[in-house]
C-alpha cells in the first residue's frame, strides 16, 4: 500500500510548515500565496451573504485541516480547538480588519489558538 504522502511531497510540506511557523500573525499578511475559492477574498466578501458564509465556513474548516495534516506529519502539534472556536477567532479577527484575505485570517487564528 502506498503511503498517503510520498516522501517528496512529505519534504515540502514540512519546509512550508517550519517557514510559516516563524511567521508572526502580524506579518501573515504579507505571505503572497495563490489561493483558490473564498479563502483568496476578502473577510468582507466572506461575510457579505448567507451562501458566502456557507462557503467560507466550508472552506475554513478544510484548510483549518490541512494545516493539521501538515503539522501532523511533520511532527508538530496540531490544533485541538473546536469548530466553534475556529469559527469565532477568525470572525474576531476578521472583524478587526475586514479587507484582510479570509486565509491570512484563519492563518492567524490558527496560531492564535495554538500559543494559548
Amino acid at each position: 500500500m502506498q503511503p498517503l504522502v510520498g516522501p517528496m511531497i512529505k519534504s515540502v510540506l514540512l519546509a512550508a510548515l517550519v517557514c510559516a511557523a516563524s511567521v508572526r500573525p502580524s506579518s501573515a499578511q504579507q505571505v503572497s500565496v495563490e489561493m483558490m475559492g473564498v479563502g483568496g477574498m476578502s473577510c468582507a466578501h466572506w461575510q457579505s451573504t448567507r451562501a458566502l458564509r456557507s462557503e467560507g465556513t466550508i472552506w475554513i474548516y478544510g484548510f483549518w485541516t490541512g494545516l493539521n495534516y501538515v503539522a501532523a506529519a511533520s511532527g508538530q502539534p496540531e490544533s485541538k480547538a473546536d469548530t466553534a472556536a475556529v469559527l469565532a477567532e477568525v470572525g474576531k479577527i476578521c472583524a478587526q480588519r475586514p479587507s484582510q484575505i479570509l486565509a491570512s485570517a484563519v492563518w492567524t487564528a490558527y496560531l492564535e489558538l495554538n500559543t494559548r
